[in-house]
């Protein structure tokens, strides 16, 4: 299957990268013969893998409503009868159970603690695999940026972002979308000497020329070269000529321009 990334997480345990539909990523987590899936947006391919691999998909966990991202949920829940996981949004057809900030899901060897995070939407949530240092962030985070402010403010999406900076660095994150050079192109616009940023998107670039994802990333490399996690150093608001600013003000500024880049 083209696409398709497969990580080893423990005995009988994995984790499946697919990439969908455009430049969608969906997740696929097994343990033994069960699954769950994040973020579906095209029930097909993870219908196939389900039947490759030999297992039963169980859950269904969402981060929002945006229909890249629960596109297959009515397909998936018709052929597996799954439990459809999500925050409470009217606009998420068929959820069978809904989940708000601090709340834990135990599926088989998996402790997953759900964050709220709203800002792209509202309400979005993440879902953090504390045990296994993974965070599926949706459309909160990406790799060198950040989801589009739909319906949040600013205040709310500085607020979600430093809920996932408070966690462990070696945190990996697996995030919607595959943006990492688009994002990065402009975080080297905005802080052209940060090496770091260079650096990175040099890879990213090697790496998409060889049809291969640039997710995951980790936590400590997205502080140092994502300038939505760095809308608090001092180095970065020097450059945007707002030394004084507060981070909420530097993130809104950043968020528009990258909105027009």
């Amino acid at each position: 299957m083209n696409g398709l990334t497969k990580r080893q997480l423990g005995d009988g345990q994995q984790l499946f990268q697919m990439k969908i539909l455009e430049d969608n990523y969906t997740y696929i987590l097994s343990w033994d013969n069960d699954a769950l899936v994040v973020d579906p947006g095209d029930a097909h391919p993870v219908l196939e893998l389900l039947d490759q691999e030999n297992l039963k998909l169980v859950n269904v966990l969402l981060t929002h409503h945006h229909a890249d991202h629960t596109g297959g949920v009515e397909t998936l829940k018709k052929k597996t009868d799954c439990t459809i996981i999500g925050p409470v949004d009217d606009r998420i057809g068929a959820l069978d159970r809904s989940v708000d900030d601090g709340e834990e899901l135990i599926f088989g060897p998996f402790s997953i603690e759900v964050l709220a995070t709203p800002g792209h939407t509202k309400p979005h949530v993440v879902y953090f695999f504390r045990d296994l240092h993974l965070l599926f962030t949706g459309d909160l985070l990406f790799s060198g940026g950040c989801g589009k402010l739909f319906e949040g403010s600013p205040q709310e999406m500085w607020n979600s972002l430093e809920k996932v900076m408070a966690l462990p660095d070696d945190t990996a994150i697996y995030c919607g979308h595959e943006y990492t050079v688009k994002n990065l192109e402009f975080a080297h616009h905005i802080e052209p000497e940060n090496a770091e940023v260079s650096a990175r998107l040099e890879q990213a670039k090697k790496l998409i020329s060889e049809g291969k994802p640039t997710i995951p990333s980790t936590l400590a490399d997205e502080k140092r070269i994502n300038p939505f996690l760095r809308a608090h150093c001092q180095s970065l608001r020097d450059v945007l000529n707002m030394p004084e600013a507060d981070p909420v003000t530097v993130f809104a500024h950043l968020r528009e321009l990258k909105d027009h880049f």
